[in-house]
């Protein structure tokens, strides 16, 4: 007789996370006692994944994206000694895990001496989970407003004085995540 299809003691696993133990993959064969045929291998459609010593696991290396995809349908398919087969499919779900923004990037570096409140250029960020940023520079004579870099009103640079400023930009999530960038203006 065939072996009953297998089951999985865990259908979860979280975004990110290489190697990943997904859950023990268990079946039985009702020919074991008579046949000597008990031992059952088990085999996974995926090449994601991979069952070693009964565990349903992402191979090594190998990670998810929620964001990409937050379910997986898998087959399970438990042989028997004999060569008979019995199969299932389990839904893997992927759960979400808050990732980091990527750096901000500004698209201008050069602001004239003596101009108050001048736009240095507009900043641009991502955040590979959809999150709303807050952007911010840490020399108070700069602001990010709308999205544009730029000195804040009635601030001016001399060039005379200083000929470059060095500021740092940085994106932050809703989850306390940041990403920064070193910009030499």
């Amino acid at each position: 007789e065939m072996p009953t299809a297998p089951v999985v003691s865990g259908t979860v696993v979280a975004e990110n996370a290489a190697g990943a133990v997904i859950g023990r993959v268990s079946a039985t064969d009702p020919d074991a006692p008579a046949s000597g045929n008990g031992r059952l291998t088990y085999s996974v459609d995926d090449a994601r994944f991979e069952i070693v010593g009964g565990v349903l696991k992402l191979r090594d290396g190998v990670s998810l994206d929620h964001e990409a995809a937050g379910t997986i349908d898998l087959v399970l398919t438990a042989t028997d000694g004999g060569g008979l087969t019995a199969s299932r499919t389990v839904t893997i779900t992927v759960t979400d895990v808050n990732e980091a923004p990527a750096a901000p990037v500004v698209d201008g570096d050069t602001v004239a001496e003596n101009a108050a409140g001048a736009v240095i250029g507009t900043v641009s960020a991502g955040d590979p989970d959809g999150d709303a940023l807050t952007l911010s520079v840490d020399d108070d004579r700069f602001e990010i407003v709308d999205g544009a870099l730029k000195l804040r009103d009635g601030v001016a640079l001399d060039h005379e004085t200083t000929g470059t400023v060095t500021v740092v930009i940085t994106a932050t999530d809703a989850g306390g995540l940041s990403a920064s960038t070193l910009l030499t203006i």
